[in-house]
């Protein structure tokens, strides 16, 4: 019986069309809004691994700096005047030799950076009517220490922001070197103890307008990639020759998928945290209609510690749910299986007369089916595979159920080139059933195992003598030898985390809940992709 189960439990996890379909408020719907489909505890040690990647990105930032003018007063032996200084860049630059980040309940994230310094070249211009001096600057700033205080909000689009609230900076020396050309050289030197003193007070304001703009105006874009992830490009893409069914159908169905991850609340920072909840919902690009119903509360996660992981994804079976129910509107579910789309392995499957020089094997539907084989000899059969009702995703403590009804029609199609378009159905039947799945996670994927545990066949029609749902059950044999290793294949491939190529999981753990799951994991990000991401959004 499990043929058409593993079929029928994949194909209706994942498939999708366009026509909107018409459905009666079902008894599992949560229907109060307000609770999130995804939760992420970012943790303080997830969020140090965080800073020192950040930093490695800011010093090159900040040792790239260059273009920035300002200008000062200055006051000498009855001489009043303006120093204009233009063209600033940063000639040489150390790293802070030590960063401490701490959370600042309810809002707010601390980042503090000591003991860095900075070497600065300038031009600069000195105007003192009728007087005017043209040279250059050089100074070296040492032992500076900066504190900075962001808050983190959620815009009206569900965005990620942060505020600068307070950024100070403290210089331990600096020492400027001024450089005048013309006659007037000498008398401009007598202005740097004065212009050393007004470079101290200017570079930790600067420094921190840089800062400020480097957050404020680029954090949305950082975070956008975690507020719709894209799917599509994580599932195996079908090539236009492409001839096996179960890629088509992972294909097909993974076009235009996203994850809208917008925030719906504002973020919540304890001393332990961070904490973000998001809509959690997996919509299709080409359909537009909302899901009519939400996730539960994620109530027993609030009764057990954090584990000493970086980070922890509660995920709500939501997030499953949502994708069916637009894969359902959408008509994706529906699936046709015959030779023209089975690999060369399995094109037996489908065959009414076996073995034959054709299909190399013994195992065909006619062979298991005699009396589908003596009424349409030299033929083929296919089976089109259409959802009777909307599947349903529970996560318990075990993994996850899937209940799902399908209906089948299956035709008979002669073998002569010549009649290939006269088929004939010969069965309709429809699949009532309940399948679990456990799952066990590697750094890179959920690893998906399936069992069914209710199972259910009811014929419908028949234009075959002899046949009842013990015969459609002599079919079982098929699950085994074909189709569960496909399936195990295409699960592996179909439930590989996003975003590989940003973040890796470490020693990921998976704990079931009733109505969610938690990916507990430590992680590594990619300096180079994030990097790669800072220079394609970043505002300098």
């Amino acid at each position: 019986m499990q043929l058409f189960s593993y079929l029928i439990v994949w194909f209706s996890i994942i498939h999708c069309v366009v026509s909107i379909r018409q459905l009666n408020v079902q008894k599992e719907w949560y229907r109060y809004p307000g609770n999130p489909g995804v939760r992420i505890r970012l943790t303080k040690k997830g969020a140090n691994h965080i800073k020192t990647v950040g930093i490695q990105i800011f010093n090159d930032y900040i040792s790239q700096l260059k273009d920035y003018s300002t200008s000062m007063p200055f006051s000498q032996i009855g001489i009043n005047g303006i120093v204009n200084l233009k063209k600033m860049h940063v000639k040489n630059y150390r790293a802070p030799q030590v960063s401490v980040l701490n959370f600042l309940p309810p809002r707010h994230i601390v980042l503090g950076l000591e003991n860095l310094d900075i070497g600065l070249g300038s031009e600069f211009t000195a105007n003192a009517v009728p007087i005017v001096v043209e040279g250059s600057l050089v100074g070296q700033i040492t032992g500076m220490t900066v504190a900075l205080t962001t808050e983190l909000l959620t815009d009206v689009t569900g965005k990620m922001n942060a505020v600068v609230r307070n950024c100070s900076a403290l210089i331990g020396n600096s020492h400027i070197v001024l450089n005048p050309t013309g006659p007037m050289s000498i008398f401009v030197k007598t202005f740097e103890p004065m212009i050393n003193d007004s470079v101290r007070q200017r570079i930790p304001e600067m420094f921190c307008s840089r800062l400020q703009n480097l957050i404020e105006k680029n954090i949305s874009k950082l975070f956008e990639f975690i507020t719709k992830i894209d799917l599509e490009d994580y599932f195996p893409k079908a090539s236009n020759v492409e001839k096996d069914v179960m890629n088509m159908f992972i294909s097909h169905l993974a076009k235009g998928m996203y994850v809208d991850n917008r925030m719906i609340t504002q973020p919540l920072i304890t001393m332990d945290y961070i904490e973000t909840n998001h809509q959690g919902e997996i919509h299709f690009e080409s359909l537009s209609e909302t899901t009519p119903f939400f996730p539960r509360l994620m109530e027993q996660m609030y009764r057990e510690p954090l584990s000493d992981h970086m980070a922890h994804f509660y995920v709500s079976d939501h997030l499953l749910n949502s994708m069916l129910y637009q894969a359902y509107q959408d008509n994706r579910l529906a699936l046709k299986i015959d030779e023209s789309n089975l690999p060369n392995e399995m094109k037996s499957f489908v065959s009414t007369q076996c073995p034959t020089k054709k299909h190399q094997t013994y195992v065909c539907v006619g062979y298991l089916i005699p009396e589908i084989r003596h009424l349409y000899p030299d033929s083929t059969v296919s089976f089109a595979i259409l959802p009777h009702g909307l599947p349903y995703v529970m996560f318990n403590r075990d993994g996850m159920t899937v209940d799902i009804k399908n209906r089948i029609l299956t035709y008979a199609i002669p073998d002569d080139p010549a009649h290939l378009n006269n088929r004939s159905q010969i069965l309709v039947f429809s699949i009532n059933g309940q399948a679990d799945i456990t799952f066990a996670p590697t750094t890179e994927s959920l690893n998906a195992h399936m069992n069914l545990n209710r199972f259910n066949v009811r014929l419908h029609r028949s234009a075959v003598r002899g046949i009842d749902e013990s015969s459609i059950a002599r079919l079982s044999p098929l699950s085994k030898t074909f189709i569960a290793p496909r399936l195990s294949s295409a699960v592996e491939k179909a439930v590989r985390f996003p975003m590989q190529d940003t973040i890796k999981f470490i020693n990921p753990v998976i704990k079931n809940y009733d109505g969610f799951i938690c990916l507990s994991t430590d992680f590594q990000l990619e300096k180079q992709k994030i990097e790669a991401i800072v220079r394609k959004s970043i505002e300098l």
